[in-house]
């Protein structure tokens, strides 16, 4: 009966208790927290690489791609071995059909038509860890490329058989050109997409995260003074809250436990609305932070049983369901980025030091640069010299009559001697194209300018001891100068030999040449002279470098034919056959004749090539008024 007496005394306490005035106040704390990947197998995979395997129409492409993407975050790019391994399988897209798209123009009061072309984009994606498969997956998808727009109605049908006539040739041929049939920018909007994909299931972000906590303000409260211990503690813990660790649970424990033991003290009523509100969103919250799922879960529901008019409970059920937690393991409180940071800051210093290993070697480039233009504008002066002697001398050197009556059909020595400026104006026909190509050519004794026009404009350009290119077609609109290879400016530089410039006469060579066997060629008996030119390899064996051939006319000593043939490595890798067919008479050279019309011949690394040069103009010592060649060769404005 005393027992019944004491419980009945210490209930109608509580609620006298429960039933005095609470107040109460929010706190909103700041705290940083990983939004981290769905498969807790790449909480350490720091480094990240991507394979490619793709069509052998596409190989040209891996650059770009393995440039651009896949830059997942949360981990840094590794060349080769990275822990989180992705392999891309990309087939070649195939064509689908082509599409035509129409929009009503009100101001040309008329319908404009866009023209597309549907390709099927195949990739299969596979993500490994550790050599273990955690994601397996197809991509396919339809990409359309603009073939055109703002055709109008008559027009379109020829477009879109052009268009499939061009799909078709490449089909045939299986010999894709991907940026004409827009085919590389196709994958690369698969491959955007695929990587936007990736970043959503495998990335690791960091983020600020907004927790609400409720504390009693009530002084006069009973429990004030030990709800004010564990305001104390939450708030000094929330604020050292790091990326790499979060709550102490172990400074926690006497504290839930005494606000866990509340809920029993007040239970369920109308008067204890309040301290159990505050109770069940300070436990919910906190083992939300400790990542107690269970106990979370249990006291969100009971918050939201207490108070139905606060969203509170609903949210932090909702953030349960939405967050993957491992067991005992705190996974949003992770070295990972203070270690990708210190990866970061060791990459940078590595690069660092290449930087300065980089700059090291420009400074011996500049170095080796000086003494390679010294070396070059020496072999110039000396080429000029050597020249100079040879027709001075002419009865001195090997040959010497076959040599004496070449020069003379050209004008003789001493006019040969006063050439110093030269301009050729010719007419290309190239072998398969009738688009009209014209070249002008320049030189002086030191300098050398090459323009075509093929229709676009295309630079060679030799500045003393320097040689430049620029391709309008291949650069874009703001290109750069870019300087030659000595073996380019080796073939160049020749050219400022005028007489080999304009008659292609090596006289440099001359003393070098063999007299062979008389031979017919093209019906003329000729003198065949033949230099060939050898080296030593690295094995120090003799290995052929050039063989030159000159075929001159017995007849009348005009120069039949040129031909080069260079070797790589002892491989023949060119072959350069010119013939002359016309030649006339140059006033400025005592009417002496020079060639007017060249058939060339050449065979490379890209495959046969035949055109034709016909000379239209030829001024020999003009006065150069051509903008171009004086900026550019003479003042160097192209640097």
């Amino acid at each position: 009966m005393k027992k019944i007496i004491f419980l009945i005394a210490l209930l109608v306490i509580g609620s006298v208790q429960s039933q005095e005035k609470i107040s109460s106040k929010k706190k909103k704390f700041y705290i940083p927290v990983i939004r981290y990947s769905d498969f807790p197998v790449l909480d350490n995979a720091l480094t990240q690489t991507t394979f490619y395997q793709l069509d052998k129409q596409l190989i040209q492409e891996e650059a770009i791609l393995k440039k651009k993407y896949f830059n997942i975050e949360g981990y840094i790019k590794d060349p080769a071995n990275g822990k989180l391994r992705i392999y891309l399988t990309i087939a070649l897209p195939k064509y689908s059909a082509t599409k035509v798209d129409s929009v009503y123009d009100k101001k040309k009061n008329a319908w404009q038509f866009q023209v597309y072309s549907n390709y099927d984009v195949k990739i299969k994606v596979e993500a490994k860890c550790a050599d273990k498969m955690i994601l397996s997956q197809d991509f396919n998808s339809i990409e359309s490329h603009i073939v055109g727009a703002e055709y109008n109605k008559g027009s379109i049908k020829a477009v879109i058989e052009l268009n499939n006539k061009r799909v078709a040739d490449a089909e045939r041929d299986d010999n894709y050109t991907v940026a004409e049939l827009g085919i590389d920018q196709m994958i690369y909007h698969s491959v955007e997409r695929i990587q936007n994909y990736l970043n959503y299931k495998l990335a690791y972000t960091t983020d600020e995260s907004k927790e609400k906590f409720e504390f009693v303000t009530s002084k006069g409260h009973p429990e004030y003074k030990q709800m004010l211990d564990f305001e104390t503690e939450i708030t000094a813990q929330m604020e050292k809250v790091t990326l790499e660790k979060g709550l102490d649970e172990k400074l926690l424990t006497p504290h839930l436990q005494y606000l866990e033991s509340l809920l029993v003290k007040y239970p369920p009523s109308p008067a204890n609305e309040n301290i159990r509100f505050i109770v069940t969103n300070n436990l919910a919250e906190t083992y939300f932070l400790l990542e107690n799922k269970e106990k979370a879960l249990l006291y969100a529901n009971l918050l939201i049983e207490n108070d139905k008019q606060d969203s509170r409970g609903s949210a932090i059920i909702k953030r349960l369901k939405n967050s993957v937690f491992a067991d005992k393991k705190i996974r949003s409180h992770t070295t990972r980025f203070a270690d990708l940071k210190k990866l970061g800051l060791k990459i940078a210093e590595e690069k660092e030091e290449k930087r300065l290993a980089f700059f090291e070697k420009i400074e011996q480039q500049d170095a080796a640069w000086e003494i390679e233009k010294s070396n070059r504008e020496a072999s110039l002066e000396k080429a000029k010299l050597q020249r100079f002697n040879l027709l001075d001398s002419i009865p001195y050197q090997a040959n010497a009559n076959l040599l004496a009556k070449i020069v003379d059909n050209l004008g003789g020595s001493q006019a040969l001697k006063k050439i110093e400026k030269a301009h050729l104006l010719s007419k290309l026909s190239i072998e398969g194209t009738n688009i009209p190509q014209m070249e002008e050519k320049w030189a002086t004794t030191s300098n050398y300018l090459l323009k075509k026009k093929m229709p676009e404009t295309y630079y060679e350009i030799v500045n003393g001891a320097e040689a430049w290119s620029h391709d309008d077609r291949e650069s874009g609109v703001n290109a750069k100068w870019a300087r030659l290879s000595t073996y380019d400016y080796g073939n160049l530089s020749k050219n400022v030999d005028l007489v080999n410039f304009l008659t292609d006469l090596r006289l440099d060579l001359w003393n070098n040449l063999e007299v062979l066997q008389d031979e017919m060629y093209e019906g003329r008996l000729c003198y065949h002279l033949n230099y060939f030119e050898k080296t030593l390899s690295t094995g120090n064996r003799t290995i052929p470098k050039t063989d030159y051939h000159v075929f001159i006319d017995k007849e009348n000593y005009n120069i039949v034919s040129t031909e080069k043939t260079e070797f790589d490595n002892g491989n023949k890798s060119f072959f350069e056959r010119k013939l002359f067919g016309d030649y006339r008479p140059v006033a400025a050279l005592n009417s002496g004749k020079i060639p007017h019309k060249i058939n060339y011949e050449i065979e490379d690394f890209n495959g046969e090539t035949l055109y034709q040069e016909n000379r239209e103009k030829i001024e020999i010592n003009p006065v150069f008024g051509n903008r171009i060649f004086m900026k550019e060769v003479y003042f160097g404005g192209f640097k």
